[in-house]
């Protein structure tokens, strides 16, 4: 019963404004997303792959968006409430500056900026940067924020299009975190 009301909600939601790659739905309705293989600002490189047995929660933002501004602290709230990455749930946020190479990615400063932006908003949770925008290109990211919770096993469990209050939030990570409560 529940992964047929799964499947009704992401036939549904495909209808409507559901902007992700459904190309990769297996039979049972589980959908992959594109792996993200990006370097944070510390340097840091991330392989989404890596994160499998983990609940990964991927936050799409961009420096000039009132919404993502409102959003962010929020997210570092998060990040420090449920251990740092240290433990079951990783927080990833994903951006795209632009250069003379990609003029046309999605935010409107350069690397550099944006590296002092992070800084200076005290953003503590890795952003990883999309300096192609590939990944941006093929998550079909159109609106921002855009937040995606993926469950243990890879498959995507939430999909949040524009921002959402905290406790929305926390309450669907704990719904991927722990599913049969």
């Amino acid at each position: 019963m529940k992964k047929r009301f799964l499947l009704l909600l992401l036939f549904i939601l495909s209808l409507t404004s559901f902007a992700i790659p459904l190309n990769n739905m297996d039979k049972d309705g589980n959908v992959t997303l594109p792996n993200i293989e990006l370097v944070d600002q510390n340097g840091k490189k991330h392989n989404l792959q890596d994160y499998k047995g983990k609940v990964v929660m991927i936050n799409f933002w961009v420096s000039w968006c009132s919404d993502c501004k409102g959003e962010m602290p929020k997210v570092v709230e998060l990040y420090k409430e449920y251990g740092e990455n240290k433990k079951d749930l990783i927080i990833l946020g994903v951006v795209t500056p632009v250069s003379k190479e990609y003029p046309n990615n999605k935010d409107r400063i350069d690397k550099k900026a944006l590296l002092k932006y992070i800084t200076d908003s005290k953003y503590i949770f890795p952003s990883l940067f999309d300096e192609t925008g590939k990944t941006y290109a093929e998550y079909e990211i159109d609106e921002y924020p855009s937040t995606f919770i993926i469950d243990r096993n890879g498959y995507l469990k939430v999909y949040i299009k524009g921002a959402v209050a905290k406790e929305e939030l926390k309450q669907h990570i704990e719904s991927v975190l722990n599913p049969n409560k």
